[in-house]
């Protein structure tokens, strides 16, 4: 498990391996409970009164035909003859030999033991996405586990009233639930590995092997690719309906592969694949809130809540920093169009854009955009006491995300959005006013303390971020001097190493600021006024150089890494 950096080594192999014990403990004693089945004391001649079903693998003495887990001895109605009243006898024994803890449990622990161990193994060493938090993987322990209790649930009513047709109604079980919730919270890759697990799981608690463990890995494969698209609640039931339409197809496929191209229970059986995909859309709609609480997750249909600028501290910053308010609505804009260009999350980008400057409202006045006629606040501070006031912003934001529940995805891109980059306004001004023997200035002093951007998301509000800031300072914004403006600033914080951890790749970059240029153009192209060029806290402090550059779109000085981003035409 990654993301868990504070804690020792052998701390995290001890919790981990605990989990995965405490899960597959969890899930062999959910498929190994079951109702005991009453045989009752049937005689020879005697009329069942009901349909009996075997609990278990049985071979009863005098026959050489074994019964199978599932089967059905005696039907309601029919007359028990001697071979109907040997294989009553021989359940009746092996209900009286069962007890509450048996082997089978030992095995089926062993099994999910090992299972579990390699998967996870494999796929947190080889697939680079599978990036799960202790929290992630307990929360999919856990739907997994709700899961196969439904289902223990839903199997041991089929079996009890309605035995005859307990294994066509397993296709109404709402089965893609899983694959929903989990595309909706996490990521793909953590569908994939953990649909192998329930799949495993379904198909021995339903004891119809490999054609369930086929249908219902895919099946919530399909499922995740569908929610990946889905983006309000009340389209939601599209994702499971149509995974079952597609489910229903392969199940046809399957007939066909074994001769059965016009088996009667073919119609009842797609009808029942359909009514569980609009179950699984049903109740997953309803189960998603109640993640999200419990468990802090930020997904696609919270995003779109926290994208409505009614939001308590949406409305709160635009009444007290009405700057900052106007500046994170812009680099939300930006932010958006970036992600597109690029194919990273659009929604996510662009929320946590408008929550990125947050923790401004703090002491808004300290910051440029949202200064008054009361004049500069830093004027009577020294340095160092005005570096600590811009960079408290960023804890302060974290802690107002972290109050309002914002989501972890949020925050960590408010912790990440300045990075490690320096404030070279005010460490410039340091080194100037202090005694230049005893050099009591240092850098590090003077930089944000990061991390540096983790994703592509959190990696494009940073890029956003510098550019809008640095844009207000330009004086007759030409086309040209925009896309100058823009190459320049994405160059400076590119060598300044503040994108090296998050994946964005310079096709990625030659995009994203392609997109800037175009809506930059768009911002600029009716005005008349344009703000005068002051030190802030943003772009010009972090990088003054830029700003100057920018603005001498003659020098040769300005096209080091043109050659890297490319002009935009």
């Amino acid at each position: 498990m990654k993301n868990d950096k504070d804690k020792p080594p052998s701390r995290l192999y001890l919790r981990k391996y605990l989990i995965i014990f405490l899960f597959s403990l969890i899930l062999a004693a959910l498929i190994n409970v079951r109702i005991p089945t009453d045989p009752g004391n049937y005689r020879v001649g005697d009329i069942a009164t009901r349909s009996i079903r075997s609990s278990s693998n049985i071979a009863p003495p005098g026959t050489d035909a074994p019964i199978r887990k599932g089967e059905i001895i005696v039907r309601e109605g029919q007359k028990i003859d001697r071979e109907d009243a040997r294989k009553l006898t021989a359940l009746r024994n092996a209900e009286k030999q069962r007890g509450p803890v048996t082997g089978q449990m030992a095995v089926l622990f062993l099994v999910f033991f090992s299972l579990i161990t390699i998967v996870f193994e494999y796929a947190d060493r080889t697939i680079k996405k599978f990036n799960l938090s202790e929290k992630d993987f307990i929360f999919s322990a856990a739907l997994t586990v709700f899961t196969i209790f439904l289902l223990r649930i839903s199997l041991m009513i089929f079996d009890r009233f309605i035995p005859e047709h307990a294994s066509l109604l397993f296709y109404m079980f709402p089965i893609f639930l899983f694959g929903i919730v989990m595309r909706m919270v996490l990521f793909s890759e953590a569908v994939f590995v953990f649909s192998t697990i329930l799949a495993a799981a379904v198909a021995l608690a339903a004891d119809n092997g490999l054609s369930i463990f086929i249908y219902t890995f895919l099946g919530n494969l399909v499922a995740s690719y569908f929610s990946g698209r889905v983006e309000k609640r009340t389209t939601m039931l599209g994702a499971g309906l149509f995974s079952a339409v597609v489910m229903a197809f392969v199940m046809v496929l399957f007939h066909l592969l074994h001769g059965y191209p016009f088996a009667a229970d073919i119609p009842l059986k797609v009808t029942f694949i359909l009514l569980g995909g609009i179950a699984s859309s049903l109740i997953a709609a309803g189960l998603l809130p109640v993640v999200e609480h419990v468990f802090d997750y930020t997904t696609n249909f919270k995003l779109l809540e926290l994208a409505n600028l009614e939001h308590p501290l949406l409305e709160q910053m635009m009444v007290s920093a009405p700057g900052t308010y106007h500046h994170s609505i812009l680099v939300g804009n930006l932010s958006k169009a970036a992600a597109e260009s690029i194919g990273a999350h659009p929604i996510l980008t662009r929320v946590a854009a408008y929550y990125h400057d947050v923790g401004k409202l703090k002491m808004p006045h300290y910051f440029i955009e949202n200064r008054t006629d009361f004049g500069d606040a830093h004027k009577n501070l020294s340095p160092s006491m005005s570096s600590l006031i811009i960079l408290s912003h960023v804890k302060e934001g974290v802690e107002l995300a972290e109050k309002y529940r914002l989501g972890k995805r949020i925050y960590e891109i408010i912790r990440q959005h300045h990075g490690t980059s320096l404030m070279s306004f005010f460490y410039k001004r340091a080194k100037d006013l202090e005694d230049p023997e005893l050099s009591l200035a240092h850098e590090n002093d003077f930089r944000y303390a990061g991390p540096k951007p983790q994703t592509k998301e959190a990696g494009i509000v940073m890029l956003a971020d510098a550019v809008e800031a640095a844009s207000r300072t330009l004086d007759d914004p030409t086309p040209k001097r925009i896309e100058t403006h823009v190459q320049t600033i994405i160059e400076q914080i590119f060598l300044d190493g503040q994108l090296d951890e998050c994946e964005l790749t310079l096709k990625d970059l030659h995009a994203i600021q392609k997109s800037f240029i175009t809506i930059l153009i768009g911002i600029f192209h009716q005005r008349i006024e344009y703000p005068e060029r002051t030190d802030d806290d943003g772009a010009y402090k972090r990088y003054p150089r830029l700003v100057e550059a920018g603005q001498k779109t003659t020098k040769k000085g300005n096209r080091r890494l043109t050659g890297l981003f490319g002009a935009t035409g």
